[in-house]
């Protein structure tokens, strides 16, 4: 594995980048763009990031050799102080708020979008980035296929599953976007390990319909619920049960 040592200005640590893992069944990392690796990194503090640089890692706490924490999704930065981000209140505003921190402290390397929270970081707290002035000569971030989410029906065995990431404020009875194959995974899971009680579910062409007794939903009203794909051939599938998210452990030593 390829690694290169950097220093700052002001310290006596070193901070020590590693080429960007690969994704594993048991770990994931979004990869970077095409082309982009190890040899156009760089190390900064927080308050030297500049809007376009493609921050990449973390560093551990400790010293005095630091070891980068790859990112699981790299971002592009668009840095400004807390409370200029327009972020309406994510969950790490909302932290930093219910703490009283002292905000001129921080800094938001990006703001929240639909699925990840702000971007903060502690004005002296060591980066990893590509810079800008690199970054715009490959394609950008979003050239990358964001990664899955990882579902299960929860309290049993059936899954993961992977889905579309969930948007921020996504709740466990909401919807999540599957493919046609793990709609039909899901479907054989459900049915032939009967996961959840009084539910089956079957496909009519393509539609997927899901169908219960009243030992399911002791209420009246339809006893069954057809999902018809999307426009792109994906399955949106929820309200029918709590879903769990699966979390992928890092591997240890990163």
């Amino acid at each position: 594995m390829t690694h290169r040592v950097f220093t700052l200005e002001g310290s006596t640590d070193t901070f020590e980048v590693t080429d960007r893992p690969h994704s594993a069944p048991t770990w994931r990392w979004r990869a970077l763009p095409e082309g982009l690796n190890i040899s156009h990194m760089t190390v900064v503090r927080a308050h030297q990031v500049q809007a376009g640089d493609l921050v990449v890692a973390e560093f551990t706490d400790t010293t005095p050799v630091r070891q980068a924490e790859h990112l699981i999704e790299p971002y592009t930065a668009a840095p400004h102080s807390l409370g200029h981000c327009g972020c309406e209140g994510c969950e790490a505003c909302d932290d930093l708020n219910d703490e009283q921190t002292h905000a001129e402290r921080y800094l938001c390397l990006a703001p929240s979008d639909a699925i990840e929270p702000c971007a903060i970081e502690f004005r002296n707290a060591p980066v990893a980035v590509i810079p800008a002035a690199v970054a715009i000569e490959y394609p950008p971030m979003d050239s990358v296929p964001p990664m899955a989410d990882l579902f299960t029906v929860e309290g049993t065995d059936c899954g993961p599953y992977e889905a579309s990431p969930a948007p921020r404020g996504w709740g466990p009875y909401d919807k999540i976007s599957v493919t046609r194959e793990t709609a039909e995974q899901l479907t054989t899971d459900l049915n032939t390990r009967h996961a959840v009680r009084g539910l089956t579910a079957m496909w009519k062409a393509d539609w997927l319909v899901f169908s219960w007794d009243k030992t399911y939903r002791h209420k009246p009203g339809p006893n069954r619920l057809i999902v018809e794909p999307d426009a792109t051939g994906r399955y949106s599938i929820g309200n029918l049960w709590r879903w769990d998210t699966r979390e992928t452990p890092e591997p240890a030593g990163d």
